[in-house]
Formats: C-alpha cells, sequence, structure tokens
C-alpha cells in the first residue's frame, strides 16, 4: 500500500487527493512499517526540495517579504504540510493513553526541520497557521525528549509569539502564551542560533505592542522571559530603554509594572543583573534631559511609591545613595532639577537597616539637603525644590519636628512665594499648598499663616493669580468658613474684567493661541477661562446661600458697579443648580422687562428706522420723543454718556440670565426640555418682550437669551414669522449680522434650518443650471456684437418645483404680508408682468433675481459656520458638487471669451480726437449684478475648499480638470491684450484727462445724451469684469496656498497689470461719479494679493523676480493713495524679502530701476519716490528707536 502514497508523492493533485480522503491515507499509514515510513519521509523531502529552491523564490525588498513565484509550488508546501498533520495525528490515534515514549525516525526528523525552515522564511500567513497546527499535534504527542522535542517546543514558543504579535493578534492568544511559559526552558540562551534569534526578536518586538504589554498576561509573560537568562535579559532592557523615550506617558506605566515584576521574579545572579539595570535607569532619570528624565522617573515610579516594601527599601537605598547626594549639589542645573524631584520622591534616603532609635537622627541629613536646596539661584531647580518640601510635608507631617516644619514653611513663605520669586516656583508653592490643605491634620495651619500670603491674588502673573485662587476656595472647602473675607477684591475684579474682555477677543479670534501680559507671559485662552471660572467662584463664595430674592437684589446691585463681572460670574461661576438657576434667571428677566418699561428707558427699546405697523408692544411716543430731538436712529443716542450706561447695564442683566439659562452639562440639557421646566419658561419667557426688542438696541440681548431657552417655534410663532421675513428679504435691507448671530442660531435650535437649506439650495442648483444652459451649453453664446452685454433671457427664468420649497409658506410662494407683520415680503413668483402661470406650469415655481440673490447671501452666512456644514453635504452633496463643477467651467469659458481677441474700449473715451465708431465688442454676462458674483464666488470657493479637503474621495468629477481649469483661467486673465494699452494707461481722471466729457460738449445736447448711455453701458461693462477679477483673485490665493497650482508657472506681474488695465477701461468710461472708492479698493486688494503671493517660498531667494511684480503696481499707483498706506505695504513688503541689500537697493533707486517710469507722470513718480526714500530695513529702525 505504501508504493501507492509514494507514487503520489511527487504530484501535487495526486498529493491533494489523498490527503482529502483521510480516513483512507490513515488506515494505509497503519498498515505501513518502519522502513516504509523512511522511504516516505525522503521522498516527500527530495519532492519539497525540488519544489523550494531559491530560483522558486521571489525577494520584495521594499517589503521586505518572501513568497513563492508559483501558486503550484505554494500549494505543495500547504498540502504536505497537511499530510505531516494526518501522520501526526495516526501517531496520537496509537497512543491514547500516552504511556509509551514515541520515537519519530531521522528522515521524519529531517522533514520537519525542513518545513520548520520554510515557514520561517516564507511570509505566507496560511502556511504559518497550518504548520502552527503540527507543531501544537507534535508537543501534544508523549515525545521522546531530545534535541529535537526540543526544538519543536521552541519553534512552538515562536509560532504563539508571532500569532499574538500580528496584526490580527488576540488577547486568547497572549493568555496561550502563559499557559505555554514554561516551554521557555527550552530555550538556549545566549546560543547564536535561528531560532533563539527568532525567539529575541520578537520578544523585543512585542514591546512595542501595547495590547502585548498592556494586558496582564503579557506582562506576566515578558518578566517571566527577563528573569531567565542574562543575554535576553539584555537584549529586552536596550529595546526597554529605547521605547522609553518615545513611548507615551499612559503606556510607561506598564513598562514600570513589567520591570517591577521582572524583579520581583528573580533570584541569584538574575537579581543582581537586574538592579544593575534598574541602576542604569536611575542614572538614565538624572543625567538624561528633562523631559527623557521624566520618563525614566515615570518608570521607576512604582519603586518610588512602595517604599513601604523592605526589599523595595533595601534597593533605593543601596542604588541611590552613593549617587543622589552629589548629584545634588551638581554644578549642572539640569543635574540637580532631575535629582531634586528624585530626591521628592525617595526622601529621606536613610539605611533601613538601621535601628528605630537612630532613624530620625539619620534623617538630619536629608533635611539640611532641603534647606541648602532652597538656596539655589535656578529658577527651574527652586520650582523642583518647592515641590520636593511640599511633598514632604504633606507626607511627614506628624514625625517631623515641630522646628523642622516651622523652618521648612518659612522657607515657602518667605522664599520660594516672595514678590520677586519666579512666577514658575510660585506655582509650584501654591499647587503644593492646594494638596496641603486636603491633609485634616495641616490645613489649619494655613488659617494661622493665610495673611502673610493674601497678597498673591494680586500677582502680576495670571497662573499664580489662578492657583492662589484655588487654593483659598480648598481652605474654605475645608475648614467650612469664609476665609475669603480676608482678601481684598478691589484689584481682583479690575483683573476679571480685563481678562473677560480678552477671553471674548481670544474666542472671536480663532488665530490668537494665548495672550499677551503686560510682563510678556504668555497665556492661553483656556487658562484665562481657568482663571475667570475661579475667580467668579470665590467673589461669589457666598452670594448664592440665601433666598433668590436676595440672590436677584445681590446681582442687580453688582451689576451697577461692575457689570462685566457679573457677566463673569454668571458665566463661570454659578454653583447653583440648574433650577435654581431657571428661578433667578426669571426673576431677573422680570426685573429687567419692567425696568426697560418705564419711561427713562424707552430709548433704549426704540425701533430703527421709519416706524412701521404696532404689534402692540412698542410705544409710538419712543419715536416721536427721538424725533422732538432731531436724532434719527437709537444707535446714535449711545453717544450720550446716561443712554450709554442703561445699555450696558440693562444689557449685561440680560447676558446674565442668558447664561443662567445655559445648560452646564448633557444631564442639565436633559433637564432643562422636561414637561415641568417647558411650562415654567412658557409662563415666564414669554414672547411680548422679544417681540418688543426687535430693531431695537436690546436685540441682540433678547435673543441671546431666546438661543438657551429650550421651547420651540410653537411657543414663539411672531418670533419666527419675523425671523422668516428677514431671511427672505436679505437683499433688501443689510441684516447679515442679525441672520448670522440671532435667526440662524434659532432656525437650528428649532430644527427649521435644514428647511431653508434646502430651498435655498435648490434655487441655487436652478440658478447655476439656468447659467450653465445659457453660456457654457449655449454652442451660440457669443459676443453680443451690439445688444446689451447683459443676458436677461426675458420670461425664461430658472424655476424649482414647488414641493421642494418646503420652507416657504405654502406651494405658491411667500405670502405679502402675515398678521402682525411690519416687513413685507418679495414674492418667489417672477414671471414678467402680463404674464401669468399657465396651468400646465402650475408645478413650477420660477425664481425671481431677487430670490437668486437672497438664495446666495443666505448660503454664504450658513456656509461660514462650521457647525452647520453637515445639513449642506447631507442631502445636498450633488448640488453642490453641481456648482463647483459648472461655476468652473463657466469661469474658464468667460476669461476664455476675454482672451479671444483684444480688447477694445470705445477711442473716444481715451481720447476726445478720436471719432465714435459705434463699434461694440461685448461678452454678454449671464452673472452681472455685483451681489450675484460675489455670492456664486463664495460659495463656490468655500464649496471647493471643503470638497477638497474633506470630502475629496466623495467628489465624482475630476479633481486634476477643475485645477487645470482654474491655471487656465489664471493665464488667460494674463494674457488679454488692450487696444491703445499705453494711451489707456497714461490716460484717465487720476492723469488729468476728460475725454468723455469733452467728446459731449463737442456734440452738443443729443451727442452727450447717447454718450451718457454708451458711457453708462460700458461703465456697467467694465465694472462687472472688475467685479469677476477681483473675486478670482481668492479663488488664485486658494489654489495657491493649498500647493494645487505651481506658482512658478504663473506670471503674477501681467496678471496685476490687467487687473488695472481693466479699472481703468472703468476709469476712462465713467463720469460724474467718484472714483477714488473704486481704486482704492481694487489698489488694496492687489497689495494684499501681492504681500500674499511673494510671502511663499518660492519667491525666498528671487528678489528680482519679486520686484518684476511690484513694477505694474507702481505703475498704477496715483497720489490719491495715502502716504501712510504705501510706506505700510512696502515695509511689509520689507519684512518678506530675504535679500534686503538688493531690495533697498531697488527702493533707493527707484527712478532709475523702474522700466515703467516712462509711462508716468513726474509727479507721480516723485510721489512714489518720496515715500520709498522712507522705507528703511528693520535694523535700522531698531537703531532710530534705541536712539
Amino acid at each position: 500500500m505504501h508504493k501507492e502514497i509514494l507514487s503520489d508523492l511527487t504530484e501535487l493533485a495526486h498529493l491533494k487527493q489523498l490527503c482529502k480522503k483521510k480516513p483512507d491515507l490513515l488506515a494505509t499509514l497503519q498498515s505501513c512499517k518502519a522502513k516504509e515510513y523512511e522511504e516516505i519521509w525522503l521522498s516527500l523531502l527530495k519532492a519539497l526540495e525540488e519544489r523550494t529552491p531559491p530560483d522558486k523564490l521571489i525577494y520584495d525588498a521594499e517589503n521586505s517579504t518572501l513568497l513563492f513565484r508559483e501558486e503550484n509550488d505554494r500549494q505543495y508546501l500547504l498540502t504536505c504540510i497537511s499530510f505531516t498533520s494526518i501522520y501526526l495525528q495516526h501517531l496520537a490515534n496509537n497512543n491514547k493513553k500516552g504511556k509509551k515514549c514515541i520515537k519519530l525516525d531521522g528522515n521524519f526528523y529531517a522533514l520537519f526541520c525542513k518545513l520548520i525552515e520554510l515557514q520561517l522564511m516564507l511570509s505566507d500567513r496560511e502556511v504559518r497557521m497550518s504548520f502552527g497546527k503540527c507543531l501544537f499535534q507534535l508537543c501534544e504527542l508523549n515525545l521522546e525528549e531530545n534535541d529535537f522535542s526540543a526544538h519543536v517546543k521552541v519553534h512552538l514558543l515562536i509560532f504563539l509569539l508571532w500569532k499574538t504579535c500580528s496584526s490580527e493578534g488576540k488577547s486568547a492568544d497572549v493568555s496561550k502564551l502563559k499557559k505555554n511559559k514554561d516551554l521557555c526552558a527550552c530555550v538556549k540562551w545566549g546560543v547564536p542560533e535561528k531560532s533563539t534569534n527568532s525567539f529575541y526578536l520578537l520578544c523585543s518586538y512585542s514591546l512595542n505592542l501595547p495590547k502585548f504589554y498592556a494586558h496582564p498576561d503579557g506582562k506576566f509573560f515578558l518578566a517571566h522571559v527577563w528573569s531567565q537568562h542574562e543575554s535576553i535579559a539584555s537584549h529586552l532592557f536596550n529595546k526597554f530603554v529605547h521605547n522609553t523615550v518615545v513611548l507615551s506617558h499612559d503606556n510607561i506605566s506598564h513598562y514600570s509594572q513589567i520591570i517591577h515584576s521582572t524583579w520581583k521574579n528573580c533570584e541569584g545572579m538574575m537579581k543582581e543583573t537586574l538592579e544593575m539595570q534598574i541602576e542604569h535607569l536611575v542614572n538614565l532619570a538624572l543625567k538624561c534631559p528633562i523631559k527623557v528624565a521624566a520618563r525614566f522617573r515615570n518608570v521607576l515610579s512604582i519603586f518610588h511609591n512602595n517604599k513601604g516594601d523592605k526589599g523595595i527599601n533595601n534597593l533605593i537605598f543601596k542604588i541611590y545613595e552613593p549617587i543622589i547626594w552629589r548629584s545634588l549639589m551638581s554644578p549642572n542645573w539640569k543635574l540637580r532639577f532631575n535629582a531634586t524631584c528624585i530626591f521628592q520622591l525617595i526622601f529621606p534616603v536613610v539605611d533601613p537597616c538601621i535601628k528605630n532609635v537612630n532613624y530620625l537622627a539619620s534623617m538630619e541629613k536629608a533635611y539640611h539637603a532641603l534647606f541648602d536646596l532652597a538656596e539655589d539661584v535656578n529658577a527651574c531647580v527652586l520650582q523642583a525644590v518647592a515641590k520636593c518640601i511640599c511633598h514632604v510635608l504633606n507626607e511627614l507631617w506628624e514625625i517631623i519636628s515641630e522646628q523642622k516644619r516651622s523652618g521648612l514653611v518659612e522657607v515657602l513663605i518667605g522664599k520660594l512665594l516672595k514678590e520677586k520669586q519666579h512666577d514658575n516656583v510660585k506655582v509650584e508653592v501654591l499647587l503644593g499648598f492646594c494638596e496641603m490643605a486636603k491633609n485634616k491634620k495641616i490645613y489649619k495651619l494655613f488659617a494661622k499663616i493665610f495673611h502673610k500670603i493674601k497678597y498673591l491674588i494680586n500677582d502680576k502673573s495670571l497662573r499664580v493669580r489662578k492657583y492662589f485662587i484655588s487654593f483659598v476656595l480648598e481652605l474654605n472647602k475645608q475648614l467650612n468658613e469664609n476665609i475669603c473675607s480676608q482678601v481684598d477684591y478691589t484689584e481682583l475684579i479690575k483683573r476679571v474684567t480685563k481678562d473677560l474682555f480678552t477671553y471674548n477677543v481670544q474666542s472671536c479670534i480663532k488665530k490668537l493661541s494665548y495672550a499677551k501680559y503686560e510682563h510678556h507671559e504668555r497665556v492661553k485662552n483656556k487658562e484665562i477661562c481657568e482663571f475667570l471660572k475661579l475667580s467668579s467662584n470665590l467673589i461669589s463664595y457666598s452670594m448664592w446661600k440665601c433666598s433668590i430674592k436676595e440672590q436677584a437684589k445681590k446681582c442687580v446691585n453688582l451689576l451697577n458697579d461692575y457689570p462685566a463681572l457679573m457677566i463673569c460670574i454668571c458665566k463661570f461661576g454659578t454653583n447653583l443648580e440648574v433650577v435654581q438657576r431657571y428661578k433667578l434667571a426669571s426673576v431677573l428677566f422680570e426685573i429687567t422687562n419692567v425696568k426697560l418699561a418705564e419711561g427713562g428707558n424707552s430709548v433704549l427699546l426704540a425701533r430703527r428706522g421709519p416706524e412701521v405697523a404696532s404689534t402692540g408692544t412698542v410705544q409710538t411716543s419712543m419715536q416721536m420723543s427721538m424725533q422732538a430731538s432731531g436724532q434719527t436712529t437709537p444707535w446714535e443716542l449711545l453717544g450720550d454718556p446716561a443712554v450709554n450706561g442703561k445699555y450696558v447695564k440693562y444689557g449685561a442683566l440680560l447676558l446674565c440670565v442668558a447664561y443662567l439659562l445655559k445648560p452646564k452639562n448633557d444631564q442639565e440639557a436633559e433637564l432643562c426640555a422636561s414637561e415641568k421646566m417647558e411650562t415654567f419658561l412658557k409662563n415666564k419667557f414669554k414672547e411680548e418682550p422679544f417681540l418688543a426688542s426687535i430693531d431695537t438696541l436690546m436685540q441682540q440681548f433678547y435673543f441671546k437669551i431666546l438661543k438657551y431657552v429650550t421651547l420651540d417655534q410653537d411657543a414663539y410663532v411672531g418670533i419666527y414669522k419675523y425671523a422668516r421675513r428677514e431671511l427672505l428679504s436679505l437683499h433688501i435691507a443689510k441684516k447679515e449680522y442679525a441672520c448670522r448671530k440671532f435667526i440662524l442660531p434659532l432656525f437650528y435650535k428649532w430644527r427649521l434650518l435644514e428647511s431653508v437649506v434646502s430651498a435655498n439650495m435648490h434655487i441655487l442648483n436652478a440658478s447655476i443650471e439656468f447659467v450653465f444652459l445659457h453660456t457654457c451649453a449655449d454652442p451660440e453664446w457669443a459676443s453680443a456684437g451690439k445688444g446689451s452685454p447683459f443676458h436677461h433671457a426675458g420670461g425664461k427664468r430658472p424655476f424649482v418645483e414647488k414641493d421642494v420649497l418646503g420652507y416657504f409658506a405654502d406651494g405658491g410662494g411667500v405670502p405679502d404680508s402675515d398678521e402682525g407683520s411690519e416687513v413685507k415680503g418679495v414674492p418667489l413668483c417672477g414671471g414678467e408682468k402680463g404674464d401669468p402661470v399657465g396651468d400646465e406650469e402650475e408645478n413650477k415655481i420660477y425664481i425671481s433675481n431677487e430670490k437668486e440673490t437672497n438664495a446666495l447671501i443666505l448660503l454664504s452666512l450658513i456656509v461660514k459656520k462650521k457647525k452647520y456644514h453637515h445639513l449642506l453635504f447631507k442631502s445636498f452633496e450633488s448640488i453642490i458638487h453641481n456648482l463647483v463643477l459648472k461655476f468652473n467651467s463657466y469661469l474658464l469659458l468667460l476669461f476664455g471669451k476675454m482672451a479671444q481677441s483684444d480688447f477694445q474700449l470705445p477711442p473716444h473715451f481715451i481720447s476726445p480726437h478720436y471719432e465714435d465708431t459705434g463699434e461694440l465688442n461685448f461678452i454678454q454676462f449671464v452673472v452681472h449684478e455685483g451681489a450675484k458674483i460675489k455670492g456664486y464666488f463664495h460659495l463656490y470657493i468655500s464649496f471647493f475648499f471643503l470638497c477638497y479637503s474633506s470630502k475629496r474621495n466623495n467628489f465624482p468629477h475630476d479633481w486634476d480638470a477643475l485645477i487645470e481649469n482654474t491655471l487656465r483661467s489664471i493665464h488667460l486673465i494674463s494674457s488679454v491684450k488692450f487696444k491703445r494699452e499705453i494711451e489707456i494707461v497714461t490716460s484717465g481722471s487720476f492723469a488729468g484727462t476728460t475725454a468723455v466729457g469733452e467728446a459731449a460738449q463737442r456734440l452738443g445736447d443729443r451727442g452727450a445724451a447717447q454718450v451718457d448711455d454708451r458711457t453708462a453701458e460700458w461703465a456697467a461693462y467694465t465694472r462687472t469684469i472688475l467685479h469677476f477679477l477681483m473675486h478670482f483673485l481668492d479663488m488664485v490665493e486658494f489654489t495657491v496656498a493649498m500647493k494645487m497650482t505651481p506658482i512658478e508657472d504663473l506670471d503674477f506681474s501681467d496678471l496685476v497689470k490687467n487687473v488695472f488695465m481693466f479699472y481703468k477701461c472703468y476709469e476712462l468710461s465713467q463720469t460724474g461719479r467718484p472714483l477714488r472708492e473704486v481704486y482704492l479698493e481694487v489698489w488694496t486688494r492687489v497689495s494684499e494679493f501681492l504681500l500674499f503671493i511673494l510671502n511663499f517660498d518660492y519667491f525666498e531667494k528671487k528678489t528680482e523676480m519679486k520686484l518684476s511684480i511690484l513694477y505694474p503696481f507702481f505703475l498704477f499707483t496715483y497720489e490719491v493713495v495715502h502716504r501712510e498706506d504705501i510706506q505700510r505695504v512696502m515695509n511689509k513688503y520689507a519684512a518678506s524679502i530675504k535679500e534686503r541689500d538688493t531690495f533697498f537697493g531697488f527702493v533707493k533707486n527707484y527712478k532709475k530701476n523702474n522700466i515703467m517710469v516712462s509711462y508716468m507722470r513726474e509727479s507721480q513718480v516723485d510721489y512714489i519716490q518720496g515715500i520709498l526714500d522712507n522705507v528703511s530695513p528693520p535694523k535700522e529702525k531698531a537703531k532710530k528707536g534705541s536712539s
């Protein structure tokens, strides 16, 4: 029978078939004899070697993997392993009782060793897992003890380690390692062979894996292995030290437990080896840089924190005693700092073998060391000393003599807390005091010494003040008395008021990461917030221990004196439960409403603008009194100190109400939403006061309260109607601020913002489709010829379906008015007059120009706020993608049309000597109003950025094509040519020529009227182009900043020149209107753009190129620009240039160096040169300042 097996061993298909028939194969193996087995193993080994020569394997150096070239060879190895596994099962079946020792023949040894070698070499998980089963089977057999069995056990250990350390390793695999720890006895420690080296490498690799060393069984296994032999201990220790330097602080504690367990497990020589390694860690904790030393100190913390253990105490004294004392006196301050940090943890370093009688006497050396350390001159060392003394006093208070206690406390107060001491030292002492105040045996001491340190509440350092207040609050808590009554709050109140403003400014300006105090201390906004919280708690410590009415009275009294302080207390320091806060808020709200209704305060609730239909809450006498006093708006009355004082007082009171209503956590938010609380709010916070505040000075404060009142729009129907009207009329009234600050947050809270977004996104989508249809998709779209430059499309307007406009009142549009409304809404339908929508069109809602503009403004406000982005991308991602794609295409086509031929301004605009030929060369604009252009660009750039930065993988279009289109658009703008370019440059109102006016005089009244029409049309046309170019500069900045566009491929000189050239065309075609505002707008925007571009690294050593970009900028810089503005811009440019000599050489010789001077008037050149002469390098300025 064995001959059948032999014949099948060499062919993969036959061997697979043989292994599939497992029962038959087991029966055949049962009948085989010893010599027949030898032939089988010899044949199988030979076939395996033929299929696994080096040339049949492939090594990938990049990924460090070794694999088979052919899949058949890999399958043969797997089948061979399967055959071996079946044989091992046969052996197990024959020796179920396990009484006999199984002795395997040499050929099987050779085959199995070959399999071990192959599976170790190959980077094949399936092979290793299959072979791992064989290893388990072999180890379960009662094998004869010899080198082979030991070899197998070691490789089982290696397999278990490999499986645990692999990406698919689980905690159960770690537990298996612990169960098989006894197999470590078979490892040939210190012998340089493959199996030992593999085991060492895997053990050290496991120290990289938190899933391994953080597991209790993983710690146990590593500690067990570490304690086995000096060689593995050395190997693991080197890896241990290397990893400690880079390990996260959270994981260092696991390393600490491993080294401690290892030390406990060791005996004899290995104990000495481990103690030498611990001594090495101590040296690292002393001599490494401070941050690295702290890591090793953390590793040793488990020994420091268990000094009560006799063995650990002996170890500490044995290791530290020879080195700690000289380290404390080292001339190197970093070594002294590290030593002091350790000294705190091991104090007092006394030999544990000394009897109790002499123990206290032996501590004298340690005490003297503390006093000596307090004389150090280094601030960092003193900080460590302060922490050390506080720790010693807190831990050993009872066993320290009264004399020593007093001396150490005096050191803390008299030396380390003195006024001129470093801030970090004082902070450390106060932190120590906070901990000591929690100790019942010590805290009464502070009641006696408090008068000596209470001045710290006015310290110049915010951190010192913060921790002192924290210390006082802890004392109040422990002593159960108001010790803060000893504190003078006058200076603290000033500090709190100032820091509250600093905090609010930093919260608004996200780019500010810290505030800079008068003594140059950098303080993060989070620290200011903590200080404000603690200060508020301290100042209001006894404020809340009375009835609600008394609390309200105290709040109002404090508001009269310190409005900002009361706001701070309500925002940060109100320790009342949420129910009590709501009751206090309702009382304060009622007081405010009553006070504002009084005649003397009525101006605060006076409406802005002309009187509108009354809702019954606004008194017309307010308007009459304002008109009688000659004031047009309530805001002008804030110039009156009395009115301004009332505004601040009642505004602060309403802000306090808002902050009292704001939930502090999820539990409070849940309670605020309860039915009982809802009933309370409906009774106490009715709608009338909020309606009365609309369009008044107090609106922002009332609506701040509304933001935190947990009621929906059903409780505030009038507010909802007002808010909806405001959202629909943004294009009429400039109320973006009120919309952004009050209305959008309200709609978001009421969960109505999604319907607003939906309606406006569909309007946006219809509008961009309309633009695309009449430009990019229209093959006949081209120059307007003699027609208008603006495409109005007659009655063909973009439309949307009724059912998508759920935000509007009904399917037909927005009603003109609501009950109690004062602002009329603009109808959504926008067809021509006398052209009613037919029945077949009843499901189409046509979009008026006003609605399109309104949607653009509203969506621009929404996209500015990050928390609204999910509403945009959740349901309207396809619309966003559509806008990005189609507006990108529209811009490319538009700028392409502009660059197709030379831009030709009617020649009689340039000079009266030219005749009006009547020729027109317009490009037709579908989007032409300034507000629409701004809105489209804002949304396009915002959506482009959001899609590219966070939604890039979901974008269905080709990013490279869009970026290439942007790059082409920049090139197209730069390549536009102008007919009579030099004449355009040298003409214009700022150049002293008025060609259009002279032409009009020459043609008489009728000719003047024609000129006016033509100039108005050309002025509007060139102004539209300017709008596009000015906003496109934002897109250029964005693509350059995101490194989408190679900056070296762009010609910024021509780009800047052409922006100014289109301005010049506008200037030449514009009469009868002031141009200064438009020119300064263009000049300022281009100067900002140049500063942005020139600050890039690409230009760092290309000063000549930078200067060439500035030439056209100076060409169009006229005397109308203030001298200070030009000088400020030039100073910024100077700061961005590294090659200062080249730059200032150009500045000093501007007339000679600028090739465009010949196109400028002499007065213009002299004006610029005079300014440049005053631009000096930063070094020269510093010298002037110092002199």
